[in-house]
């Protein structure tokens, strides 16, 4: 996390954000500490949705959330469930299901 810290000194002006992962409580807590700075998005591990953090991100502070890495049907149907955008490989995005 301490790229999150770091990032506007070395790239002012630039939207920073969250890459993160994990439904553990330690690794929760640790997500929720990032948000004393200035971070514009968070992108998360798709996989590990729903949880608490995502949705407070996304429902209180209206902040995006992209998923990563979406390689399946069941990864896109959570995306679009519980985020906004997604981060693929190995299909065509016009191709799937958006519920």
């Amino acid at each position: 996390h301490w790229l999150i810290r770091d990032f506007p000194k070395h790239a002012p002006g630039i939207p920073g954000g969250l890459t993160a992962y994990g439904n553990e409580v330690k690794l929760i807590e640790a997500h929720f500490a990032m948000l004393a700075h200035d971070i514009a998005f968070t992108s998360y591990a798709a996989g590990d949705l729903p949880n608490r953090f995502v949705s407070f991100v996304r429902e209180r502070l209206k902040m995006p959330v992209i998923t990563w890495t979406v390689l399946d049907q069941p990864a896109v149907d959570l995306t679009f469930r519980y985020a906004d955008q997604m981060t693929f490989e190995g299909f065509e995005p016009d191709l799937v299901q958006v519920a």
